[in-house]
């Protein structure tokens, strides 16, 4: 699944379509069979090079499917319902797949997060929190046009983390992801900084501790 949430990332970036053509090298367009679509075994085994024109597969790959699956471990041993499976799945999921649409273009398309967080409300309708979310979202929104310090993105991401969880909650969510970036800044050297992959961390971060 992480390596087809991956993929999606890709192609939406490149303003491809996410369902054609199939799965292929982007150097030789050759189709990949079914057991290379598995990039947390198949990289190390092609050492990081494409079975049939040994071009250079990017490493961003394999790290996503990684993430992904340590993702998905996380979520199946800390949920105790199946309900809570789902929603916890969708949750990640989506932040995994807006993660790396913002490291590649630095933004948070409306016809991705919209849907995803129209399914998060219908899971979780009894436990939302509008007027914390209007009050942060303002805040927030005010902080981003004076200071440029956040995008659209961060703020709506922000506001509908808010509605989910709580201020106090999307607070902590805001704090780690700011100290993570203050680490991954240095380290990364973003010429411009995509804070939505900090704040995913952050939310991971929230729910463990």
């Amino acid at each position: 699944m992480a390596s087809g949430l991956f993929l999606c990332a890709q192609r939406l970036c490149d303003n491809q379509s996410v369902i054609f053509p199939r799965s292929h090298c982007s150097t030789c367009q050759h189709t990949l069979a079914w057991w290379q679509l598995l990039p947390v075994l198949n990289y190390p085994l092609l050492h990081g090079h494409c079975y049939y024109c040994n071009a250079t597969i990017p490493i961003t790959a394999w790290v996503a499917e990684i993430i992904g699956g340590c993702l998905g471990l996380f979520t199946w041993l800390t949920t105790t319902s199946n309900q809570q499976l789902l929603t916890m799945s969708i949750l990640f999921a989506g932040l995994f797949l807006f993660s790396w649409i913002d490291i590649r273009q630095q933004l948070l398309f409306p016809i991705l997060f919209i849907p995803w967080l129209l399914l998060m409300i219908l899971l979780n309708p009894t436990t939302l929190f509008f007027s914390d979310a209007i009050f942060f979202a303002a805040g927030l929104g005010l902080f981003a046009y004076y200071s440029h310090g956040l995008g659209s993105g961060d703020v709506a991401l922000l506001a509908s983390l808010t509605l989910l969880h709580g201020v106090a909650a999307s607070s902590h969510i805001l704090l780690f992801g700011c100290l993570l970036a203050l680490i991954g800044y240095p380290v990364f050297k973003h010429r411009r900084l995509p804070f939505i992959p900090y704040l995913s961390c952050g939310v991971w971060l929230y729910y463990l501790i």
